[in-house]
């Protein structure tokens, strides 16, 4: 096994395993089923390498296609309401390509944590499949530096891609001058839910700011003394660094977040750092004491549940209010992006796929990524599932809720406001979730000088500075 190899296989194998974007969901009576970003046990495999274990597309059981050529994908796209983003996908690419067959996940270990471990092993091992599901960001660059991904610069020209994309999301996918991959959405994490009709009957103004969201939750003792204020699920770790990265874009701004999560701050003499910190401990008395055992979507079944008031969480919320709660936005339930002063910036990372060095099909490879940019694939793949359109040539009225159709036209005026979010990661894969520990750690037992001297080693550690050098913005 090469060096290169190697570091893929041992480095993204542990990142993997801490990825929010797979982790398994455990069910309560209050929480939704998740429509976006976490997996429920591990799907069964839909295929073996020697016989599919279901039809591939445009056949049925039992039945080959003559002269069709077949596209081996891993995804993670297995939950519901992600299972049928999946579909529309396919659907898309059969209008277009009916001679594509899909194969996916055709290696036992079904999606989420295990579709990331079992595709590492596959290459290290050096059987690629053609082309497989990965964020922007750090994640994307463990594989370009291990020479896994091809670039596309040729397909991104012949697409002009770069002309209907955001800037921020170009630069997302790009490494060293080169971008290695097709994004077909954006998912925002800085999201904050609340319930409408609380807030409407007691004419509370939902908060912009950290000083807002202390205020509401002070009002919300008397107008709601059985609930809490903000529902947070900390089992992942990663919905406690959502939280706090709303305070530190308040306190430090959009060029102060990318600096930190570069590596360029000096955190242990750093009075920004010190100040949000000081801040996401006032929040502990208003949030759920149960926090550390739950997961995100049951965060956000604690308000479709009327037990808590808000809950900050990224676009797959919608879903899960929707599918799980059964509450319509704009109707039971509201969302802004949070904080919005002093200024507005969105925290984003990207789905998306490349073609893999050692594709067996590139020619049927880079047709599928054709269909990924397209709005044929995005406008119903990204409906469902529950992000923004990477392309803001999309009319945002493609959206059935108003929350997503704000947010898009926002992005589209706006493109420089979008900064890579705790799943997209500036900070190398290593770091992020040691990062995450961290902040988890400081929620159970606040102590402000102790954090701020872990933060600073992490940094020192794992090389920060250099390791996150290549993220530009805007």
């Amino acid at each position: 096994m090469s060096k290169k190899l190697m570091i893929l296989f041992s480095g993204l194998v542990v990142f993997s395993l801490l990825m929010a974007a797979c982790a398994p969901v455990t069910q309560a009576p209050a929480a939704t089923q998740p429509a976006e970003e976490t997996q429920p046990m591990p799907a069964e495999p839909t295929a073996t390498e020697e016989m599919p274990m279901e039809p591939t597309m445009g056949t049925t059981e039992g039945e080959t296609s003559m002269g069709a050529r077949q596209l081996e994908i891993y995804h993670w796209w297995t939950a519901p309401g992600e299972r049928e983003a999946a579909d529309a996908m396919f659907a898309a690419l059969k209008d277009a390509y009916p001679d594509i067959e899909v194969v996916e996940n055709p290696n036992p270990g079904g999606g989420g944590v295990n579709q990331r471990v079992v595709l590492q092993s596959r290459i290290a091992a050096g059987d690629y499949p053609d082309t497989f599901q990965t964020l922007g960001g750090a994640e994307l660059k463990n594989y370009v530096d291990s020479g896994v991904l091809e670039p596309l610069d040729d397909l991104w020209q012949e697409l002009d891609y770069a002309s209907v994309v955001p800037g921020p999301l170009a630069k997302a996918v790009t490494v060293d001058g080169h971008p290695y991959v097709v994004p077909l959405n954006m998912h925002i994490q800085n999201i904050l839910y609340y319930n409408k009709k609380l807030f409407d009957d007691n004419n509370l103004t939902p908060p912009t700011n950290f000083a807002g969201l202390v205020s509401t939750c002070e009002a919300l003792k008397t107008a709601a003394p059985d609930m809490v204020c903000l529902g947070l699920g900390s089992k992942e770790k990663w919905g406690d660094a959502f939280v706090f990265d709303s305070i530190l874009l308040e306190e430090g701004g959009a060029e102060y977040y990318v600096q930190l999560y570069k590596g360029e701050i000096d955190v242990a003499n750093d009075p920004v750092y010190r100040s949000a910190l000081e801040k996401f401990q006032q929040l502990v008395p208003y949030i759920n004491s149960d926090h550390s055992g739950l997961t995100w979507d049951q965060a956000v079944g604690l308000v479709g549940a009327e037990q808590a008031a808000m809950t900050l969480m990224g676009t797959w919320a919608i879903g899960a209010f929707t599918q799980g709660s059964n509450w319509q936005p704009d109707v039971d339930f509201g969302a802004l992006t949070f904080p919005q002063d002093p200024e507005r910036i969105l925290l984003f990372h990207p789905d998306t796929y490349g073609i893999t060095v050692k594709a067996p099909d590139p020619e049927a490879t880079l047709d599928w990524l054709r269909v990924v940019a397209s709005p044929e694939l995005q406008i119903p793949t990204d409906v469902i599932q529950g992000g923004l359109f990477a392309r803001t040539d999309i009319d945002p009225s493609e959206f059935p809720d108003p929350i997503r159709q704000e947010m898009q036209g926002f992005v589209r005026d706006n493109p420089d406001k979008l900064i890579l979010d705790q799943h997209g990661s500036i900070l190398p894969a290593t770091a992020q979730s040691a990062y995450w520990d961290i902040i988890s750690a400081f929620l159970v037992q606040p102590d402000v000088d102790q954090a701020i001297q872990d933060v600073a080693n992490m940094m020192t550690t794992y090389d920060v500075k250099n390791a996150s050098a290549w993220y530009a913005w805007p």
